[in-house]
């Protein structure tokens, strides 16, 4: 990935899912921020993770007990640095993957790991430092009920405000405490520097704020808060 493209994704890091969902707000744009029950393997605390998306799909299918070879492939190509995002297309009760899985993407270097479904395996899942925001937890396999039909290619997920977003491949996601949000390719750069703007507002009506100004007159100053 080129310096370029690193500087900017860590720009959207820093600045955190809120700001950019402010700059989607100033834009005019509705916000692409994914649904509000994703939560992280960890717990509440989530370490910030930010990376071009690797999308995977998949579908409800009943079949024979075997393996799911498109799904082991599609991990095999997962870029270092990229955020593999699984759209498990409204299954429920079964995982996307497991612990084997989760170790063989945290050895590809993915970035995070974003799951509009469920996983397995937890408890090895929070010690793999490998930062994940998932669906569900449940015990039960994929094999003969869910695999995957693709990746690399635009996926539908769970909304926070609208029902659905649509992440391609290369967009960028950006998880933290707050939730995850995706930012559209093309306009990364333009994202990146309205970002690093609006975090410096804060920041300046955050003190000011601390030092005992008052709202209205922070609004006066610093414009919306």
């Amino acid at each position: 990935m080129k310096q370029e493209n690193l500087d900017t994704i860590s720009v959207l890091r820093e600045a955190g899912t809120a700001v950019i969902s402010d700059v989607f707000d100033n834009l005019g744009m509705e916000p692409m921020a994914l649904a509000n029950d994703l939560w992280p393997t960890t717990g509440e605390r989530q370490r910030a993770f930010a990376g071009p998306a690797y999308t995977v799909n998949g579908i409800w299918k009943q079949g024979a007990l075997k393996g799911d070879r498109d799904k082991l492939q599609a991990i095999d190509e997962m870029p270092e640095g990229s955020v593999a995002v699984w759209a498990a297309n409204g299954a429920q009760g079964i995982c996307c993957f497991g612990d084997l899985l989760a170790t063989a993407m945290k050895r590809r270097g993915v970035a995070g790991v974003v799951v509009d479904g469920g996983v397995r395996d937890l408890g090895f899942l929070r010690g793999l430092d490998l930062p994940m925001m998932i669906a569900y937890r449940t015990p039960v396999q994929a094999l003969g009920r869910w695999r995957v039909t693709g990746c690399q290619g635009p996926v539908t997920v769970r909304g926070a405000i609208a029902e659905s977003v649509t992440i391609l491949p290369g967009d960028i996601i950006v998880a933290d405490d707050d939730g995850v949000i995706v930012v559209p390719s093309l306009r990364t750069r333009e994202f990146a520097d309205l970002a690093a703007s609006w975090e410096l507002k804060d920041r300046a009506a955050r003190d000011d704020i601390e030092n005992g100004m008052k709202l209205l007159d922070a609004v006066a100053k610093h414009g919306s808060l």
